[in-house]
């Protein structure tokens, strides 16, 4: 029960933790999916069944996605325009899911596959970025 606990916790303050990282790295897609590989690490790997960590999985991931997007809230209020946190929201969710379960099916392959996950989920991330962004803003 503790370790849900962590989990959630981790999925609502973890982009909040990061954002200093990021501002001072300029790479929010290899610090936030580091930071997701130790989350599926050191918590969601020792939940007790494959499908309870797959479950924890899609909540801690769509909990980040969440959270990142609130933490956007800011910025989305000085554009003016509160559809494009909809929009974030509905693209950002799915993409932390999808990179956190690439991490995470990887770890449950063996745990020395998580460093393969966590380059597949940082080309995704970055392609969303490069990709998705653009689409959202058109």
């Amino acid at each position: 029960m503790i370790k849900i606990v962590f989990l959630i916790l981790a999925g609502l303050v973890l982009p909040l933790l990061l954002i200093p990282l990021i501002k001072f790295t300029g790479y929010s897609e290899i610090v936030e999916e580091i930071a997701k590989a130790g989350v599926v690490l050191f918590l969601i790997l020792k939940l007790p069944s494959h499908k309870t960590r797959i479950l924890a999985g899609i909540a801690f991931g769509f909990l980040f996605g969440l959270s990142e997007s609130i933490f956007y809230l800011n910025n989305i209020f000085q554009i003016g325009d509160f559809s494009i946190f909809w929009q974030r929201f509905l693209w950002t969710v799915p993409m932390h899911i999808i990179t956190v379960l690439v991490i995470l099916f990887s770890g449950l392959v063996s745990r020395k596959w998580i460093i393969l996950g966590l380059g597949g989920a940082i080309i995704l991330h970055i392609l969303f970025n490069g990709i998705g962004i653009e689409f959202l803003m058109r």
